[in-house]
């Protein structure tokens, strides 16, 4: 045990316990007489509860100029508004109150409810909408799969792009939710099914 007395507590406390079972288990077998270990201890283990970042390292992660527009306005409005992931995703533009700093999301089992945005949030939205008026607030920045199944529908691609379309379960309206899985199109990418841009 002397080479883990320098070791964290959970290291110590682990291999202790590995030397207890293994005696307990050689004097069943009447292999020793005595526990070697019987005056070690264990350590007593500090556990740190709050494993929240802190707050200038979340404003250096959210103003470092390094990572696109897109991925900090999505990070800053997760951290103000507290909501899943995939409620801010599934957001399109239309949903959002711009004059409120809030936007209709729907929640986990269907319900529709508001989330609410601070100023720093507010300031980047209308860089990264860029007088968009519909789609999504989140575009995919990629192109769609060509092949396997992850690759949209023929009729899905824009055929001037090669982005994914509008992929909605409603035909014919872009505003009608999307399934959890889908982020669509760059802005300004037409839509096949309804044919407008988003």
């Amino acid at each position: 045990m002397a080479r883990w007395d320098s070791g964290a507590a959970n290291t110590w406390n682990k291999h202790l316990s590995v030397l207890t079972s293994f005696t307990a288990y050689c004097r069943r077998q009447d292999w020793l007489t005595t526990a070697p270990g019987r005056r070690l201890e264990r350590r007593k283990v500090t556990r740190t509860r709050d494993k929240a970042i802190p707050r200038a390292r979340l404003e250096r992660l959210f103003t470092d100029d390094r990572n696109p527009l897109r991925e900090r306005v999505l990070w800053r409005m997760l951290y103000e508004t507290c909501a899943r992931a995939e409620e801010i995703l599934g957001l399109d533009v239309p949903d959002l109150d711009m004059e409120f700093r809030r936007a209709l999301v729907v929640e986990k089992g269907g319900d529709r409810a508001y989330v609410h945005w601070e100023t720093p949030t507010a300031r980047l939205l209308p860089r990264l909408l860029a007088g968009r008026n519909v789609g999504p607030v989140f575009p995919a920045d990629r192109r769609a799969a060509v092949a396997g199944r992850r690759a949209p529908a023929l009729g899905d691609i824009c055929p001037e792009t090669g982005r994914a379309g509008c992929p909605t379960r409603a035909p014919n309206t872009c505003s009608s939710r999307r399934p959890s899985s889908t982020i669509r199109t760059a802005p300004g990418t037409p839509c096949i099914r309804c044919a407008t841009p988003g």
